[in-house]
Formats: structure tokens, C-alpha cells, sequence
């Protein structure tokens, strides 16, 4: 009885073990030159082991235009390079000209992503003025780092989409 019990406490043991190894992660961000937002980091904050991950990104306002609505895209991929999803993270603090700020948000079920990308997508100055990324060039600067050689076109359209 003891030697079974034994066996069994080995067996959680080692299965939890398995089970609480997360892949290494690369975070990139795709900076574009034209956009009103520098991402200045993006990754992994707190949350290690756990079934939720919470990540941050800050950023700085490039401009001399102080801006009242942000958008910034994140999409992740797992350990096969198929896309395991994305969000579009807004913030509405005012953002002053030059100034920098951060979102921090937390996912369910993250473990499996390998590789993370950020970019802005939208920006709303207090004029009314809307500024968007153009996909095209978000593709062709992603396509241009070899972190993220296994993207397809396809595949970042898909994402930005929904």
C-alpha cells in the first residue's frame, strides 16, 4: 500500500511539474516610423506558473498633440506558429504631448503562446483627428524581422480583422 501510494504522490508530482513549464516567450514590438505612439516595451510583468498572465505595455507619445483615445493590437501565436488568438487593448486616458503611459491588462489560458507582437493601430488626437496604421506596412516592417519570418500576410489580415 505504501509503495502504491508512493507511486502515486511520484506521478502528481512529476505531472505537475510537467504542467507548470511555459515556453519561452519572444515579445516583439513593430514600431512604425509614421505612428504618433513609440512602444517603448512590452512583456510579461507578473502572473509566472499561473493560469493568468498579465503582461504590460508602455508606450510615449511622439507628438506634440496631446491624444484622448489610444489602440494598441497584440497578437500571439503558440509553440507551432498557428495563431492563438489577439486583442486590441484602448486605452482613453489623456495621453499629453510627449508624455508616456502603459496598459496592463491580464489574459486566461496564455501558456502556450510563444511569440507575442504589439502595434499600435489607432490614435484619436483631442482634435477629432484620427490616425490608423496602414496593415500593409505593419506587414512588410513585421515581415522584415526574423523573429516573425513564419508570418504569412494571410494570417496578420485575419487577426486585425476581427
Amino acid at each position: 500500500m505504501k509503495q502504491v501510494l508512493l507511486a502515486v504522490i511520484i506521478v502528481a508530482c512529476f505531472s505537475s511539474a510537467v504542467l507548470a513549464a511555459d515556453l519561452t516567450r519572444v515579445y516583439v514590438m513593430v514600431d512604425m516610423a509614421n505612428a504618433p505612439i513609440e512602444i517603448l516595451e512590452f512583456g510579461k510583468s507578473r502572473g509566472e506558473g499561473g493560469p493568468f498572465l498579465t503582461e504590460e505595455i508602455e508606450y510615449k507619445n511622439k507628438t506634440d498633440r496631446d491624444i484622448e483615445a489610444l489602440a494598441i493590437t497584440m497578437i500571439y501565436y503558440d509553440a507551432f506558429n498557428e495563431t492563438e488568438g489577439g486583442l486590441r487593448s484602448i486605452s482613453i486616458d489623456l495621453l499629453k504631448a510627449t508624455q508616456a503611459g502603459r496598459l496592463l491588462w491580464s489574459m486566461y489560458g496564455s501558456r502556450f503562446v510563444k511569440t507575442a507582437i504589439a502595434y499600435v493601430s489607432a490614435v484619436r488626437f483631442v482634435d477629432g483627428e484620427v490616425w490608423k496604421a496602414d496593415t500593409k506596412k505593419v506587414i512588410e516592417t513585421a515581415g522584415d524581422m526574423p523573429e516573425l519570418s513564419f508570418l504569412s500576410e494571410t494570417e496578420m489580415l485575419e487577426i486585425e480583422k476581427e
